[in-house]
């Protein structure tokens, strides 16, 4: 995830505008091949392995090459042929950058040397890579008990959206307000902690949503969407609830619903407004 975290670099520093980024983003992702398409070329897995993993990462808050290495379907040795060859993916997205005429060379290098240079992200892992950009942009107050596992949540949430809606999600905004108009996918986790958590979108928004998570093709706002959307948090929520199980914090998860235009109304709410190639989502968490 190079160039998600490199994209998110360059907005973060004002070098290219939010839909640039995002364009740049997306014409890399049209060249990129998926590990799991890596694999059965190289007949290093089979179709059903492959389904299997893509399977598991709804119950495991794990890449797709780490799961594989657990169940013994990779050794170490294939993984990395496949990373090696996957990898050349940030050398697509520069490339756009340059082709799109948004950077020239030099400004394509300035940036990735102070990028590199700026806490050396790169040799962490993708979850604290993705928690740290997050800690830089959303300041929770520190003596809100809670500041850590929010920066988590919101990191697992957006790992969620790279998995299961095949997007590449950028950190906007943080302010939001609330909009009627607009749904509100919700659930509640409570036990050693309590977190409320919910996105909000436009229609639009949330159908392609229902879209790429189920896999089918949903033309309107029928119960299969409003359903599909639920489960993409309750899915997100579980792989959540099993960190923190890891952790020794037990939580329960309460049943997911999706309406229009409701709000928590909780007295420590934090937003995170998050732009994709089909539009914004707003993350909203409120604690208890």
């Amino acid at each position: 995830m190079f160039s998600q975290f490199f994209a998110q670099y360059i907005l973060n520093q004002g070098l290219l505008t939010p839909s640039q980024v995002q364009e740049a983003l997306e014409s890399r992702r049209a060249v990129q091949v998926k590990l799991g398409v890596l694999a059965i070329n190289q007949g290093f897995l089979t179709a059903e392995q492959v389904e299997e993993i893509h399977s598991l990462q709804q119950r495991i808050d794990k890449r797709f090459g780490e799961i594989a290495l657990d169940e013994g379907y990779l050794s170490e040795d294939q993984l990395i042929t496949l990373l090696d060859t996957q990898d050349n993916d940030h050398l697509n997205f520069g490339q756009t950058l340059v082709d799109k005429g948004y950077m020239t060379l030099r400004q394509l290098e300035n940036a990735l040397e102070e990028y590199k240079l700026e806490g050396s992200l790169d040799q962490q892992s993708d979850a604290a890579c993705i928690k740290e950009q997050i800690r830089t942009q959303l300041k929770i107050p520190q003596d809100d008990k809670n500041v850590e596992l929010y920066y988590d949540y919101i990191s697992l949430f957006l790992r969620a959206m790279v998995r299961f809606l095949d997007t590449s999600p950028l950190l906007a905004a943080i302010t939001y307000e609330h909009d009627s108009n607009q749904w509100f996918v919700s659930q509640s986790m409570t036990g050693d902690i309590t977190l409320h958590s919910s996105f909000t979108a436009e229609d639009s928004v949330l159908l392609e949503v229902a879209c790429r998570y189920s896999g089918e093709k949903i033309c309107e706002l029928d119960e299969l969407a409003v359903d599909s959307a639920g489960e993409f948090l309750n899915v997100t929520n579980g792989l959540f609830c099993i960190n923190l199980s890891n952790m020794g914090l037990d939580l329960d998860l309460h049943p997911q619903r999706v309406t229009k235009g409701a709000a928590f109304r909780g007295k420590s709410n934090y937003a995170v407004a998050i732009d994709t190639d089909f539009g914004r989502i707003n993350l909203v968490m409120a604690g208890a």
